[in-house]
């Protein structure tokens, strides 16, 4: 990716950062339709804090799993406890895992741009011309932490109630 395409993606990632609070709101209530169907909201407990945290996320569902570009270092926290996410408005049990191999990461991050237009601007790994992400965008985030998080949704008596 270009220069231009990579400050973009650095952008758009603090801004998700800093509307978190507002964001976390709209998926928490009755208006979640608007923003429900491209970001879900994890709940997850710190791994030194012990504290409960609600985090807002972007997705592509494929199938039984929802795909997640992780970048930050949320994602860490992920083997504490119980893990929950909303999604379209109803809380669910998923099991998480950290995908943080490349090979693993270039599948899963194919699959998403195949879904969404929106992944490479957010995560600033651009698409070859095979329509998958190019291994030198990959390697460049790869190593500044970037991760793909992928959350298996249990049976649908899995919902669960966050406080």
């Amino acid at each position: 990716m270009d220069h231009i395409s990579i400050t973009l993606s650095r952008v758009l990632q603090w801004l998700s950062r800093t509307g978190s609070p507002l964001v976390r709101w709209v998926l928490s209530g009755r208006a979640h339709s608007l923003m429900s169907g491209q970001l879900l909201l994890v709940s997850f407990t710190g791994r030194r804090s012990g504290r409960h945290y609600i985090r807002p996320v972007s997705y592509v569902r494929h199938g039984n799993e929802l795909l997640i570009p992780g970048g930050g270092k949320w994602w860490r926290n992920l083997g504490s406890g119980p893990v929950s996410v909303r999604l379209r408005g109803t809380w669910l049990r998923v099991t998480p895992e950290v995908v943080t191999d490349s090979r693993g990461m270039a599948e899963m991050l194919g699959r998403m741009m195949a879904s969404s237009r929106a992944v490479p601007v957010f995560t600033g790994i651009g698409r070859g011309r095979d329509g998958r992400p190019r291994p030198e965008d990959l390697e460049r985030e790869r190593r500044r932490g970037f991760v793909v998080v992928r959350f298996r949704v249990q049976d649908k008596a899995s919902r669960v109630r966050v406080a």
